[in-house]
């Protein structure tokens, strides 16, 4: 398996006698070569450093084995699995949702923003795994969980939207206290875009 994407070229590859997923962060030709690998390095260990917070806090996401910033690489635990926008034709995606929504909520209330998380960057296995944390950050910011949200539930109605789940995985999130003042930033968010679109 061979991906390259906009941020990263991603490949399952043998290491040290088991497979795991190689990602190799891209480099920006249009940057100066030293700014460039300044922030690549940034962004590397950033990913690696948010990852392993969430890791020791028992979220699922796949384990780090291997961060090299010589080469812009980091190693990690291959989960098997099919990507929730496949899980989600079934007959449980009611389940996956729900699921999708409280790990969502686990992941905010440790103050990490996942940056892309849309039905292809979770896995479905004996749980709900978060995966692709390249775009991540940390805040505790309600607007930026709110943001969050926005881009799962319009990944949610691109390509999901027989099943109308946007109220399901809300209600799921919202299990959290915390939840209600990120739930209200959501809605200013979806207001304001749809203001922006009014006035073209």
């Amino acid at each position: 398996m061979k991906f390259r994407g906009a941020e990263a070229i991603v490949e399952t590859i043998e290491w040290n006698g088991k497979t795991v997923i190689s990602k190799i962060r891209n480099k920006r030709g249009y940057r100066h070569p030293t700014l460039e690998k300044r922030l690549v390095v940034e962004r590397l260990r950033s990913e690696s450093r948010i990852m392993e917070r969430l890791l020791s806090q028992g979220v699922p996401v796949p384990a780090i084995f291997s961060v090299n910033t010589s080469d812009n690489s980091i190693f990690m635990e291959l989960i098997e699995g099919q990507t929730l926008e496949r899980a989600l034709r079934g007959k449980n995606f009611k389940k996956y949702l729900i699921q999708t929504g409280q790990l969502l909520s686990q992941i905010h209330s440790l103050n990490v923003i996942h940056g892309d998380p849309t039905t292809s960057n979770f896995l479905v296995n004996d749980k709900i795994y978060a995966i692709d944390f390249g775009l991540s950050s940390m805040s505790d910011d309600d607007e930026d969980r709110a943001s969050d949200l926005r881009v799962f539930l319009e990944s949610l109605d691109s390509h999901h939207s027989e099943i109308n789940g946007r109220e399901i995985f809300l209600d799921a999130y919202s299990e959290e206290e915390a939840s209600k003042s990120v739930l209200q930033s959501l809605k200013v968010l979806e207001l304001r875009g749809r203001y922006n679109l009014m006035r073209g």
